[in-house]
C-alpha cells in the first residue's frame, strides 16, 4: 500500500517533444531496449552520467543493469534539468515533463531510491512503497534552485525506475513550457486517434528569468528560459540580424554615438560608458569562482588579449576590427548594475543571449555606417563568443553540431576561435592552453565537416 500521505504524489520523465511520436509508438523505453529495437531519439542526458549508470545494478528485484529501467524522479524543481541546460545542448522550451501517478510503485517491475542512481557509490533501492517515508521529503519538494551539499543533492533526485517500458496508459499528464509544445502533443495524439491527455504549465518545473531586475529591457523575464539552447539561439542571431539590416535600410540613425567600427573602438577606449549599455557593465562588481575582475575590467582585457592571439593576427583589418568592437559589446549582457540584487553579478550562463538582444538597440541607433557584412559578423561573435571554449573546455559538454549547424564559413570560424582565446585567456591560463592544444584537429574536423577543408 501508498502510505496514505503521499497518496497523491506523481513522478516524473523529463524528455525532449520531438521523441513524443517515437513514446506513442512504443511506450516510454528504457536505454537498452532502445538499444535492442534500434529506436533513435533526442538525447537530453549527461553522457557521462549515462555511462556510470550503464555499468550500474539494480540490487533488488527485478535486478538488471539501471540501464534496463525507464528513470523518473519524484522532485518537480529537478536539478538534473538545471545541469542539462546548462551544457546549452537542449532548448528548455521543447522540454515536457511526463507524470506518472505515485500508485503504479505498486507494479511488480517497479523500483525507487532514496537519492538519484548516477553515483559510483549507490543509493538505496526499495520496491515496497511503505519504504517512501525513508525520503528526504524536504528536500524533494523544495521549490529552491539550490539543494545545499553534493549529498542533499542526490538526496532531492530520489529516482523511480520502470523496468523495460512504460505503456501510455500510465502517463497521467504532461507539463509543458509553453503553448508551443502543447499544440504538438495534442496534434499527435489527435493523429494517432488517441484521447487528448492532460496537459498544464507549471512554472515550477522549468528554470526562469523570473528572478531579474531588469524588465524595463526584457518585458517577459517571468517566461524566459533561464538558458538559450542551440536552436532558439540560432532562431534569435538569425531574427536580430536581419532585423537591424532591415530597419537600418528603412532609416538612418538619427542621432547616433558612432561613425563606424573602427570610430566605436576609439571612442570605447577613451569613454567604456559612452553607451547606455557599456555603462552597465562599468564598475560591475562579479561574484563568480570563475571571475574576479569588475566585468568592465574582464572586457578591457579581453580587447587587449586579442593583439597576442595569433588567430586575431592573422585575419585582414576590416575583421580584426569587427572582433574588437565585438570584444567590447560580448559582455553586456551581464548588466546592467540594477539587473542583479545588490548589484554584484553572479555566474549567468545565458549572457551571449541577453547581449545578442541588446545589440538590436546598438546596431540600429548608435552607428552612422554599418554594412550588412559588420552586422552579422558582430552579431555572430557576441552571440557566440563561448562556444569554441565550451566545446574544447573542461567539460567538453556542448555539441559541435551548433557551430556546423550556424553555416559558419573558414574565417568566421577563426574570427570565433579569436575572440574565444582572448576570452579565455582574461578567465584561466591552463583552459587557454589546453584549448589552443586542441585546436589542429578541431579545425580540421570543423573544416571537413563544413566542406572548407
Amino acid at each position: 500500500m501508498i502510505p496514505v500521505q503521499h497518496n497523491n504524489r506523481y513522478f516524473y520523465h523529463f524528455t525532449h517533444i520531438e521523441n513524443l511520436g517515437s513514446i506513442i509508438e512504443n511506450g516510454l523505453i528504457s536505454t537498452n531496449e532502445k538499444k535492442r529495437r534500434k529506436i533513435t531519439h533526442v538525447n537530453v542526458a549527461n553522457e557521462e552520467i549515462q555511462e556510470r549508470r550503464s555499468n550500474s545494478n539494480v540490487p533488488c528485484h527485478p535486478y538488471g543493469s539501471i540501464h534496463d529501467y525507464v528513470p523518473f524522479y519524484f522532485a518537480v524543481r529537478n536539478p538534473m534539468l538545471l545541469s542539462v541546460l546548462n551544457r546549452k545542448n537542449i532548448d528548455q522550451p521543447l522540454v515536457i515533463f511526463i507524470a506518472v501517478s505515485v500508485n503504479k510503485l505498486m507494479e511488480h517491475n517497479v523500483v525507487f531510491t532514496d537519492a538519484a542512481a548516477n553515483t559510483e557509490l549507490l543509493p538505496n533501492f526499495y520496491s515496497d512503497p511503505k519504504n517512501l517515508d525513508k525520503l528526504n521529503w524536504k528536500l524533494i519538494d523544495s521549490k529552491s534552485w539550490g539543494s545545499g551539499t553534493k549529498g542533499e543533492t542526490q538526496a532531492r533526485m530520489a529516482e523511480v525506475l520502470v523496468l523495460n517500458n512504460v505503456p501510455l496508459e500510465w502517463i497521467d499528464s504532461f507539463i509543458v513550457f509553453n503553448e508551443l509544445c502543447k499544440e504538438k502533443i495534442l496534434k499527435l495524439f489527435k493523429d494517432n486517434d488517441l484521447k487528448p491527455p492532460k496537459i498544464s504549465y507549471s512554472p515550477f518545473f522549468y528554470y526562469t528569468k523570473f528572478f531579474f531586475k531588469d524588465r524595463k529591457l526584457f518585458k517577459h523575464r517571468k517566461d524566459e528560459t533561464l538558458i538559450t539552447g542551440p536552436q532558439f539561439l540560432k532562431a534569435h542571431f538569425e531574427h536580430i540580424t536581419k532585423n537591424i539590416i532591415k530597419k537600418r535600410s528603412a532609416e538612418e540613425a538619427s542621432n547616433p554615438s558612432f561613425l563606424n567600427v573602427k570610430d566605436a573602438i576609439e571612442k570605447i577606449k577613451s569613454n567604456f560608458s559612452i553607451i547606455p549599455e557599456l555603462d552597465g557593465i562599468h564598475q560591475l562588481e562579479t561574484d563568480n569562482k570563475v571571475h574576479s575582475n569588475k566585468v568592465c575590467e574582464h572586457t578591457s582585457e579581453v580587447v587587449e588579449n586579442l593583439d597576442t592571439v595569433s588567430f586575431y593576427k592573422d585575419l585582414n583589418s576590416v575583421d580584426q576590427l569587427i572582433v574588437k568592437l565585438a570584444a567590447y559589446f560580448h559582455d553586456i549582457g551581464k548588466g546592467p548594475h540594477s539587473k542583479w540584487k545588490n548589484g554584484i553579478q553572479k555566474a549567468y550562463a545565458d549572457h551571449p543571449a541577453d547581449s545578442l538582444k541588446m545589440m538590436e538597440r546598438i546596431l540600429i541607433d548608435e552607428f552612422r555606417k554599418l554594412s550588412d557584412y559588420e552586422i552579422r559578423k558582430i552579431c555572430l561573435i557576441v552571440a557566440y563568443h563561448d562556444l569554441i571554449g565550451d566545446i574544447l573546455g573542461p567539460e567538453q559538454g556542448r555539441s559541435k553540431k551548433e557551430l556546423v549547424d550556424l553555416g559558419v564559413d573558414k574565417n568566421e570560424l577563426f574570427m570565433l576561435i579569436a575572440i574565444s582565446l582572448a576570452d579565455i585567456k582574461s578567465i584561466d591560463t591552463n583552459w587557454f592552453f589546453n584549448v589552443k592544444m586542441k585546436l589542429p584537429r578541431f579545425i580540421k574536423d570543423i573544416s571537413r565537416e563544413i566542406g572548407q577543408y
